[in-house]
């Protein structure tokens, strides 16, 4: 044993003596050996895994002597007397204080590297000490904060706790909560509940029967609480504990609501809880909607459930006027407060009151009149009769006539804006729904707002309410063909504002947005006017205005005239102005100026739309020749993802589907996505190309890549390389078209200037990537490094569309074989110099900045996380990184984005694109061979080390996307599985690393078989 190890020793034996003057020198003495840098090196090295030599002094034998020390001092204070005065007790409490301080200062400094103490030592302490009612009212504060930010918020260590002790942290914890002991103070109580809560649901199968009795008992009686942000944390971990059990106990989950709505509805409406209060509120009811109405079902036949009707439908109306004066307070609110202010209602508060509107409104248009009892959304304590107090009775409107009279252009816009908001989310969500009496009246008032817009902010919500009642009544064509001829004197008036809605830069998305809504229903007829929007200046091809253009070639042919444009022989036709709005080799001024690339290749676009838009628009018979190429892909997924999304619930997706499958009666989950599929008209690949126009297109295209070759260079921020990639995409994707309608083959293809154009673009950005090798340590570089192999890989992927297969057949061959060996190698350069952050443990030091983030996430002013050491100006020690406890208690994987930086997200994202490159069946024009790159990537599976994080993100990816396709033999199929043969240590590392799908995403699947 080394002196200071031997200088240690002697000092905790010292603990040990029977004077107690001679205990609390040597305590003074402990610290400062514990702070000596040799004495902490030489328990770091007796404390590792390769050491099994009992005999030395480690970290978890020193805590064992503070361990004795602490048992020693408390029994010593415990039989003294306890009629003492007041100086006496304050004595006794400052001693209580330096003890713990002395636990807290050990563990934090022990753990200051990386965890080093064991786990179930430290929880078993913690636990004896809780447990006592003595010990826990002298330490239970402290050893609270110890075990919340030393122990729950290190990802080792909670991996490490056995599911028999967060049974046990969960009983202690919870008898605390609801006792009347003010041992500890409750807001530190609620805290560690939601840690604790949180661990119990990701790394246990779960404690049901304990966890639905302990809300039940805690949350009766949340109206009683005086600290509402003891409420936030127990709702919060009510949260959480709903969304792990309501997959298997969607009946308990029910009552459990049903018990406790009234209560956290009370909080809600009458108790001015904070922002972040409301925000879990809010998710509660959520949860409530979607596991008692999953998808919106009405009734049990169509899969809704509760476990008392009559009381939950009187929860839903109470909760129905609870959100109508909520939404109302923020309208009033805003009046009087001058300046900027955000008007509009958070999302989740809109998606609850569309939910709960869709189960109160009836189907008809008429009023509905609903009597609802005081006691709906009162709740009383426990054992109170009701008997001697009668029910207030109240009358609240339910019907879309509530909705008609707030959307008044009268209403100020913070009136009017919230039911707005409103509107569009229960009918874009609902389309059924709405009667078809009712869809007139709302279509003339939203017609008479946006008639009546000159300023505000209304005009955005107004445009996106328009949007769904197209789509609403795309989707109810027969119910409303009574009011037709209404209906569509009403659209001819919105047409014309839609379109001047597109000059308004604040209106122009959504104004785009509501015309491919009206072009897909077929809502009018196409005028001169919408076409001149994609001629000239008029607007810019954005996303939303190709698509709005997509979707017009789709529904109707282009007209033969020009637009206004004196007829003679060198007037365009409008397929050559719509090519040349497109490519934008209309603009003057950015043909003068030849720095810039043209904007088509300095955005994202979906995948190859631009390019079947142009060949389209080179051939006969345009709209046939668009619903070939784009299939049902394209425009339609693209006009459809919004509308979509809005039905989607990431948590509860898979849930709800669940829930409506054994119902027996799925229709409400497939009813749209039979309505999202158009039929492709049949055409047997006869295409006749205008050779005019497709010789005007190449010309184009040739004028496009020759100004980007002219106006790029490596270092260039205003022409980044991913403009190159962008460019061989939309040449190759053009030659794609061609090769798909039969107007050329792909040998042809190979050989045309098109072609090598693009392998030209392709070898400049062969030259980038070269050049990053001297540029590693840069973050932009690296940046953009990621930036370019992610577009790499979307443009190779190859599916059972026989158009994507051509046309990545084609953009793998413009490859250059340097470029995939220069990217093997910058791969193979960065895997051996793994950043530091990437490692198990992190020798990084906490800096003031980290330590400021966490006492500002625990909250400020809160004393309860004020450090006994802090006196001493003594630094606060982590172990691990600082992020892991502003993201919840053990929650963020290692393999998380969050924790690695710029260089290996770039590392990444090029093994992606080396594993699809592999993953290629071979052809002929292709410049590098997969099994080649196959190969190389094999070789470098041997050099995982499971010790650093980021090798084992790379092993994961190889796993996923290596074996795709049955590209891989048996015996590189043997060699890709070897490590976890070899290391069983991988194994661990998956386990530590890889959270569980129910809490942080999906699983990691394979492409096996």
């Amino acid at each position: 044993m080394s002196l200071a190890l031997s200088d240690l020793l002697v000092c905790c034996r010292g603990l040990e003596n029977d004077k107690v003057t001679e205990r609390k020198k040597e305590a003074e003495r402990f610290r400062q050996l514990i702070r000596a840098p040799e004495i902490v090196q030489e328990l770091d090295r007796t404390s590792g895994p390769k050491t099994k030599d009992s005999k030395h002094l480690t970290w978890d034998g020193v805590f064992r002597f503070l361990q004795r020390y602490l048992q020693r001092e408390t029994e010593t204070m415990k039989s003294s007397k306890s009629n003492v005065t007041a100086t006496t007790l304050a004595i006794r409490q400052k001693k209580m204080a330096e003890m713990s301080s002395l636990i807290k200062f050990f563990v934090r400094y022990a753990n200051k590297r990386g965890p080093r103490l064991k786990c179930s030592v430290l929880l078993k302490h913690i636990i004896e000490v809780l447990q006592n009612p003595y010990s826990c009212s002298a330490y239970g504060k402290d050893y609270s904060t110890l075990l919340l930010k030393e122990i729950l918020s290190v990802r080792k260590y909670w991996c490490d706790i056995t599911p028999q002790q967060w049974h046990s942290l969960l009983d202690v914890y919870s008898g605390l909560f609801n006792s009347s002991s003010k041992f500890i103070n409750r807001v530190l109580v609620s805290r560690v509940i939601n840690a604790v809560i949180q661990g119990c649901c990701v790394q246990t199968d779960g404690f049901n029967r304990t966890l639905f009795s302990f809300f039940s008992k805690a949350l009766l009686n949340a109206r009683h609480e005086k600290h509402l942000t003891v409420l936030e944390h127990v709702i919060s971990a009510l949260n959480t504990f709903l969304k792990a059990v309501a997959m298997n106990c969607r009946m308990r989950v029910c009552r459990l609501g049903e018990e406790l709505l009234p209560s956290i509805l009370y909080v809600w409406a009458d108790m001015r809880p904070s922002a972040a209060l409301k925000e879990e509120i809010v998710e509660f009811f959520n949860l409530q909607i979607c596991i008692h109405h999953p998808k919106g079902a009405k009734t049990q036949e169509t899969g809704a459930h509760a476990e008392d009707w009559a009381s939950w439908r009187g929860l839903l109306y109470s909760l129905y006027e609870a959100l109508v004066k909520e939404i109302s307070h923020i309208g009033s609110r805003g009046k009087y407060v001058t300046g900027t202010r955000r008007i509009a209602v958070k999302d989740n508060i809109i998606k609850l009151t569309a939910d709960i509107c869709h189960q109160l409104f009836s189907a008809d248009r008429d009023s509905q009149i609903s009597e609802v009892t005081q006691a709906s959304v009162r709740s009383s304590p426990m054992g109170r009769s009701h008997c001697a107090t009668p029910s207030k009775r109240r009358r609240i409107d339910l019907s879309w006539e509530v909705l008609l009279d707030r959307l008044q252009p009268h209403c100020s816009d913070f009136d009017i804006i919230p039911w707005l908001q409103v509107t569009e989310a229960l009918i874009s969500k609902y389309p059924s729904m709405v009667p078809s009496q009712a869809i007139v009246p709302l279509l003339s008032v939203l017609h008479q707002l946006l008639a009546e817009h000159r300023k505000g902010e209304r005009g955005p919500y107004v445009l996106r309410c328009l949007r769904g009642v197209a789509r609403c009544q795309a989707h109810l064509p027969e119910s409303i063909r009574v009011h037709k001829p209404e209906m569509d004197r009403l659209w001819s008036r919105v047409w014309p504002l839609s379109l001047r809605g597109v000059s308004s830069p604040q209106l122009e998305a959504v104004s785009l947005d509501l015309l491919v809504s009206i072009v897909h229903a077929g809502l009018v007829n196409m005028d001169r006017e919408f076409w001149k929007l994609f001629s000239g200046s008029a607007c810019n091809p954005s996303q939303s205005a190709v698509i709005c253009l997509a979707q017009a070639l789709l529904k109707c042919p282009v007209p033969k005239d020009h637009l206004g444009v004196p007829d003679g022989s060198g007037s365009p036709n409008l397929k050559e102005i719509l090519i040349g709005w497109l490519l934008m080799t209309d603009q003057s001024d950015e043909m003068e100026d030849s720095s810039r690339p043209h904007p088509i290749i300095c955005s994202d676009f979906s995948s190859n739309l631009i390019a079947n838009m142009l060949v389209s628009l080179t051939l006969k018979d345009t709209r046939a020749g668009l619903n070939f190429l784009l299939g049902y892909e394209g425009v339609e997924s693209a006009f459809f993802q919004e509308s979509s999304s809005l039905n989607a619930n990431d948590d509860l997706e898979e849930i709800e589907k669940l829930y409506l499958q054994f119902s027996f009666n799925t229709h409400l989950a497939q009813s749209r996505g039979s309505d999202n599929k158009f039929k492709v008209t049949s055409t047997d690949g006869h295409f006749i190309a205008i050779s005019s126009l497709r010789k005007k297109l190449d010309q184009s295209l040739l004028c496009v890549a020759d100004n980007l070759l002219n106006c790029y260079f490596p270092d260039s921020q205003s022409t980044p390389a991913e403009c190159l990639l962008r460019c061989v995409s939309l040449l190759s994707g053009v030659l794609a078209g061609y090769v798909s309608i039969g107007c050329l083959t792909e040998d042809e293809a190979g050989h045309s200037q098109l072609f090598t154009k693009a392998k030209t673009l392709a070898q400049e950005l062969s030259g980038f990537v070269s050049s990053v090798k001297v540029k590693m340590s840069e973050e932009l570089t690296m940046t953009t490094l990621r930036s370019v192999m992610r577009l790499c890989t979307l443009y190779a992927i190859t599916n059972k569309d026989d158009i994507c297969t051509v046309s990545s057949h084609l953009f793998l061959m413009t490859l250059p074989a340097s470029l995939v060996s220069e990217l093997a190698e910058i791969y193979k350069i960065m895997l051996s110099s793994v950043s530091p952050r990437a490692t198990v443990v992190d020798e990084d030091e906490p800096t003031d900045n980290d330590l400021e983030m966490t006492r500002t996430q625990h909250g400020e002013d809160d004393p309860l996380f004020d450090d006994e050491e802090s006196h001493s100006g003594t630094q606060r020690p982590r172990g691990g990184d600082s992020s892991e406890a502003s993201n919840g208690p053990g929650a963020k994987s290692l393999l998380a984005d969050e924790h690695l930086v710029p260089q290996d997200l770039a590392l990444l994202a090029i093994l992606e694109f080396l594993c699809e490159c592999s993953s290629v069946q071979s052809f002929r024009g292709l410049l590098f061979k997969p099994q080649e790159v196959r190969r190389r990537l094999l070789q470098l599976v041997e050099q995982t080390d499971p010790s650093k994080a980021l090798h084992v993100n790379t092993y994961l990816v190889l796993l996923k996307k290596l074996p795709a396709e049955d590209s891989l033999t048996p015996e590189e199929f043997d060699s890709l599985l070897r490590p976890l043969a070899i290391r069983r240590s991988v194994l661990h590392f998956l386990w530590l690393y890889c959270p569980p799908s129910g809490v942080w995403g999906k699983p990691i699947t394979c492409n096996w078989r």
